[in-house]
């Protein structure tokens, strides 16, 4: 026993030399306090969020972990890989909270993702280059706001980043071991987000660049394209069972084709100035025209020799050409920030570039002025990116709040088998976890009535924060002279409110007929709540109704009951008290 203990404390004691030995070198050290950095910050503004309302994508995911978890009835969307749904579902059955999930399936991925930006740079190009990248992703503003957000998006990148690393150690020095993990961590990218095929596409492009046709003969490239496709057979298997098409994806994410009637995406490009800000989007200009010019004048060169600094810079060219043509021409429309961040560690290493450029051409007399510099100008970045962060952040914190709320109402005011409709279709799932319809799938009111007579959902949601999903017949929302105008055609019901928030409720009915069928408002639970804008009514159906025999023996009069203000869980088998017509 003792010979044991010593052997584990002689463990620990060579252990701890190494940390030691390895932060020694200034580059590790500054490397662990980065990290240190991004795992506080993000950790910070997790706590800081920890009871806001999932968002419509985030909902989903949660929805289909909750189906695989607990059997929430939910359709499965087709564009969404199954590997982070997975794992959620896995952490949900063990017990683990929203709060837990992000932490570990978001939070410490985006931690992980400032790691592999360093990485990825010091492969490409240097040390001093993936510092300045992974030091400048601590804060960059986009990173932190979803980094509480309830996404695979890190995760993916994390992946996406892996890949390039291997495939670009592939092609410094050819070994079977980098060519199979990067297809296979290319794979695992795609397990999380379908757009990440942009790196197997990014890596053709300069295969094609570099080595012409002749890359065919290339057996590493074709081993790690085999690794590719291998390790995503399950992925096509999962997609044939349950959708009947092993690339079900493409034809809802879009794969197929633009559609000639959307714009196209040059959004794209703002964000290459987004994500930076103005100081190191000026020091990417820099760095970027810098070594475009190197290129140009030595064009001839490039495909006659390998050049490691003109080859990184082609490369980083290349995922950046192939991002924004993406979503500029083939995604176009309406572009998420998120849905471009593997532009976000190449724009910080261009930006390196640009500062280094200009500390080598000025001259400093002063000794640690370059340094000095240095810190100045990430002092400016951090604050501007930090500002803007936690400004965002705090202003979203009560965002969808009330659907929230309504939700969780009706959870506890109904059955599991009961049904709801409701233009939040994916946040009402996540939270209700009752089976949910959306006002969208009918074309018409005739079509949703019809709809509501077969089916017999329980509850209507109608909501201000899905103003967009509902159609025109069940829901209006808009602002005219100052005047906000809510109007529920279906329901009969509008609303008017002034500037000063304060409601007109003269023709908002809280009790509504039609087509055999009562529309009772049940939250909020008083008129005074209204300005949450979220409204559930219960749908009364003609064999709810109490059917009663009068004092004068009309028995073919009905009398409906059940007016009272609780909502109706059950069919009444009691004798209708203070019922009035």
């Amino acid at each position: 026993m003792e010979n044991k203990d010593n052997d584990v404390e002689k463990r620990l004691e060579e252990r701890k030399e190494k940390i030691k030995n390895w932060l020694k070198d200034p580059y590790n050290l500054i490397l662990a306090i980065i990290i240190i950095g991004a795992f506080a910050l993000r950790l910070y503004f997790l706590l800081q969020t920890n009871d806001q309302t999932l968002w419509w994508d985030e909902a989903e995911y949660m929805s289909t972990a909750k189906h695989w978890a607990f059997s929430v009835p939910y359709d499965l969307n087709p564009q969404r890989p199954p590997l982070f749904q997975l794992i959620s579902a896995l952490f949900l059955f063990l017990g683990f909270q929203e709060f837990m999930l992000k932490f570990f399936l978001v939070a410490l991925p985006s931690t992980a993702l400032v790691y592999l930006t360093y990485v990825l740079g010091k492969e490409l190009y240097d040390k001093k280059t993936g510092l300045f990248a992974a030091a400048a992703a601590i804060a960059m503003w986009s990173f932190l706001f979803w980094s509480s957000r309830f996404q695979p998006d890190f995760l993916s990148l994390s992946f996406q980043l892996l890949s390039l690393t291997f495939f670009w150690k592939l092609f410094k020095e050819p070994n079977k071991k980098y060519a199979t993990l990067a297809g296979v961590f290319a794979a695992l990218a795609f397990y999380f987000k379908i757009s990440s095929l942009l790196v197997p596409l990014s890596v053709f492009i300069f295969v094609l660049f570099k080595d012409g046709l002749s890359f065919i003969k290339n057996k590493l490239y074709w081993r790690s394209f085999l690794a590719f496709v291998l390790s995503l057979i399950p992925f096509m298997l999962w997609q044939y069972s349950l959708f009947g098409n092993p690339v079900a994806f493409a034809l809802s994410y879009g794969l197929e084709g633009g559609s000639a009637e959307r714009s196209f995406g040059w959004m794209t490009l703002n964000f290459f100035y987004q994500f930076p800000k103005l100081l190191l989007f000026i020091l990417f200009l820099i760095g970027a025209a810098t070594a475009l010019w190197r290129i140009g004048l030595t064009y001839d060169l490039i495909k006659k020799e390998k050049n490691r600094r003109l080859d990184s810079d082609i490369f980083s060219f290349t995922v950046l050409f192939a991002a924004a043509v993406f979503y500029i021409f083939y995604i176009q429309g309406f572009i998420e920030d998120r849905w471009v961040f593997l532009i976000v560690p190449f724009v910080f290493y261009f930006s390196s570039k640009g500062l280094f450029k200009i500390l080598s051409i000025v001259k400093f007399d002063i000794k640690g002025a370059k340094t000095f510099v240095v810190l100045i100008i990430f002092a400016l970045f951090f604050f501007v990116q930090l500002n803007h962060a936690g400004t965002l952040i705090e202003s979203k914190i009560p965002s969808y709040a009330p659907v929230k709320d309504s939700a969780l109402w009706i959870k506890s005011h109904s059955e599991a088998a009961d049904k709801v409709v409701s233009a939040s279709y994916t946040q009402m799932t996540s939270y209700s976890e009752r089976r949910t319809y959306a006002f969208s799938w009918y074309k018409n009111e005739s079509d949703f009535t019809e709809f509501l007579k077969k089916e017999k959902p329980k509850y209507l949601m109608f909501s201000i924060w899905e103003a967009s999903n509902h159609p025109s017949w069940a829901f209006q929302y808009g602002q005219q002279n100052g005047v906000t105008i809510i109007a529920m055609p279906y329901l009969n019901s509008s609303i008017f409110a002034n500037q000063q928030g304060q409601a007109d409720l003269s023709n908002f009915k809280a009790l509504v007929e039609r087509d055999g069928m009562r529309f009772r408002l049940v939250y909020p639970e008083v008129e005074t709540q209204l300005s949450g804008l979220a409204f559930v009514y219960e749908v009364l159906y003609p064999e709810d109704f109490v059917k009663v025999n009068t004092p004068n023996n009309l028995s073919d009069l009905l009398v409906f009951g059940n007016f009272d203000n609780a909502p109706i869980s059950n069919k009444s088998e009691n004798p209708v008290k203070n019922t009035t017509f």
